[in-house]
């Protein structure tokens, strides 16, 4: 055992307090099996050491414990988040996982890291990896080893899995989901309150029902068999409850409502870009109005060490609807919760933290609906809508046509070929909406990166331009606060421009753009004399590490060679321009993106222009005008189309 090891367990011998209540009496020992932080009201709660294996489990607490009083001393607020807290325990458990030993501080001996090294290779991803070398460097912060872990010497022991970008819809599978989920928030939002009734009415007569079956057994609970004829006996009746209501079956574990939240939790999230703890903040008091402009104000943990703060995001007045249905339509789960929180309370079953904590919860649109026996009159250690089951993909009925394909392949470079024709996406998340409605902001002209930057609560402006750029997203959350990384971020931008350059160089027929003249007159030279690359990727390569050349794809279908430009053609306005930028430069690939872009405008076009509203007039010029700009590029790169032709009705 390490002398450090000794002097931790001296120093943790009385057992000493590492989370307190709000009113500063101690709640949780370091020995205990799981620290509370209820009182923090901040998204994490707790920090659970039952997973580890006892024979390491104090270890590890000991370390974690000492990383906690360090990192709170250094800290100007005296505060360390309880998701750090929670990630120093899962690094330290790695590690002791395949390592077999606990006293990290054995470490700083080198065949000891030669173990630990080879014991974890190929188990974990790069961001994993990285993340461990983190808690080892801290380890070694707080003088509790003597090593410190180069991220390029731990990389070669990660798996070759990586970590994949987040997913960005098609545009027309996005329209698909975004109908979907607008057609059940307009479906069910005149029955909200219906809804909420038949639930409570149908579940008061589950009560009652099986009273007089335990009464009539003379027992104290029922058999499985038993439990599930009374519910299919409660279920007929309490159906008729809801007659008036869609399709609406009494589900005692909360799943035919369930399905309806999710819906409602995913029409938020596209039209506000929110992350999932942001959405889960949010009720139908979150919405405004100022100045003329639709908001949601909700509370965010990111960057505010997991503390909540209020924050506003930009939305669409069909989030009101979706969160008035969330809300009203779960009121009678919401009844129920509080009745056993104020009864739990009341009998001091629970502290003032955690009732306070579950009311707070209680307060979003998204709670849980289950009302199964099995957790029926139980206080929760959570009251917000779980996920675990995801958004229920199968239900959008996606059968990917070529074009969509092609489009996925385009928009998700790490998940190239894991679509195909006739099949779905490959997964759907809250934080894929996330990123599919910053591909939306973009490619609608409804904001730039700094937009995005707002939307998203991002610290750095280039966390916004990946997203509007459809580059590569953040690996760890910590991303922009890690040197090692960022270095890797920008060996990989390197990467693509070259590959970019390659494309516009020696890949592509035709040429268009403000920036192709003297692009063509550097090709017609070289060919000229016999040479076959117009410029080689070493040439390539080297130009854009010494900073002569630089780009930047843009969403619009082409490339800007001046990174400082911020003229920002991704979102330029709906008028053509009369000057060609002088830093754009289109190839073949591109132009073949802007004649799918095209379609898309034109039947944009064509059902705005049939609702015959004077008020769109001035998007359907500015349309008309993007889709006759696209038509001169198509030419240039002999691509054939029947020509626009359509005419703005109310104008005519």
């Amino acid at each position: 055992m390490s002398n450090i090891l000794l002097k931790l367990q001296e120093e943790f011998d009385e057992n000493p307090f590492v989370s307190f209540d709000s009113s500063g009496q101690g709640v949780s020992r370091v020995y205990d099996g799981t620290w509370d932080y209820t009182a923090r009201n901040e998204s994490l709660r707790t920090v659970s050491f039952t997973a580890v294996p006892e024979i390491h489990r104090a270890n590890i607490q000991r370390y974690v414990g000492k990383l906690l009083e360090y990192n709170m001393d250094k800290s100007t607020d005296n505060h360390v988040s309880v998701s750090l807290v929670s990630r120093w325990r899962d690094n330290l458990h790695r590690i002791s996982k395949h390592w077999g030993k606990s006293d990290f501080s054995l470490l700083s001996n080198n065949s000891e890291w030669r173990k630990v090294k080879s014991s974890i290779k190929g188990h974990y991803t790069q961001a994993t990896i990285g993340s461990i070398a983190a808690t080892i460097n801290k380890l070694n912060e707080a003088g509790l080893l003597d090593r410190y872990v180069k991220l390029s010497e731990i990389r070669p022991y990660a798996n070759d899995k990586g970590s994949k970008q987040y997913i960005a819809m098609p545009s027309t599978i996005h329209a698909k989901v975004l109908q979907r989920v607008i057609d059940t928030v307009e479906t069910y939002h005149p029955h909200r309150l219906e809804i909420s009734y038949a639930m409570s009415k149908g579940t008061k007569l589950r009560d009652s029902e099986l009273a007089n079956e335990l009464n009539k057994l003379n027992v104290s609970s029922l058999s499985k068999n038993e439990a599930k004829e009374l519910n299919v006996r409660v279920s007929k009746q309490a159906n008729k409850l809801g007659e008036a209501i869609p399709e609406y079956r009494l589900v005692q574990k909360g799943k035919w409502v369930n399905d309806i939240l999710k819906d409602c939790l995913m029409c938020v999230d596209l039209f506000s870009g929110a992350r999932r703890t942001e959405l889960l903040s949010f009720n139908h008091n979150s919405y405004h109005v100022i100045a003329g402009v639709p908001v949601l104000q909700g509370k965010t943990y990111k960057a505010n060490k997991g503390v909540a703060k209020t924050e506003t995001w930009v939305t669409h007045p069909l989030a009101l609807k979706a969160l008035e249905l969330a809300y009203d339509m779960t009121q009678y789960a919401r009844d129920i919760h509080k009745a056993v929180l104020n009864e739990a309370f009341d009998n001091g079953d629970i502290t003032k933290d955690a009732y306070q904590r579950g009311m707070r919860q209680l307060s979003s649109a998204f709670i849980a609906t289950n009302m199964g026996m099995e957790c029926y009159g139980k206080v929760r250690s959570a009251y917000l809508l779980l996920l675990n089951q995801g958004l229920n993909l199968d239900k959008f009925g996606i059968v990917a046509t070529q074009e969509e394909v092609d489009e996925f392949n385009f928009l998700n470079p790490d998940w190239y070929g894991e679509m195909e024709v006739g099949g779905s996406l490959p997964k759907l998340s809250l934080h894929d909406l996330r990123r599919s409605f910053a591909v939306f902001l973009v490619r609608n002209r409804l904001g730039n990166s700094q937009t995005i930057k707002y939307q998203f609560k991002h610290k750095n402006i280039n966390m916004s331009h990946w997203y509007a750029n459809y580059a590569q997203l953040a690996r760890a959350e910590d991303l922009l606060l890690d040197e090692n990384l960022m270095s890797e971020v920008n060996e990989a931008m390197e990467e693509l421009a070259v590959e970019a350059f390659d494309d516009i160089y020696n890949g592509s027929e035709n040429l268009s753009g403000g920036g192709s003249k003297d692009i063509i007159k550097d090709q017609e030279e070289r060919l000229g004399r016999g040479e076959t690359i117009v410029m080689s990727r070493k040439e390539l390569k080297a130009l854009v590490k010494n900073g002569s050349k630089s780009i930047v794809l843009l969403p619009t279908g082409g490339y800007c060679t001046n990174s400082d430009c911020e003229r920002l053609c991704s979102i330029e306005s709906f008028a053509a321009e009369d000057k060609p930028c002088s830093h754009l430069v289109i190839t073949d690939k591109g132009a073949k993106g802007m004649a799918a872009q095209r379609k898309r405008l034109i039947k944009a076009f064509t059902d705005m222009n049939d609702m015959g509203d004077y008020a769109y007039s001035r998007i359907l010029v500015g349309y008309k005008e993007k889709i006759c700009h696209i038509e001169h590029t198509l030419k240039d790169h002999k691509i054939p189309f029947e020509p626009f032709t359509q005419q703005i009705k109310v104008l005519a």
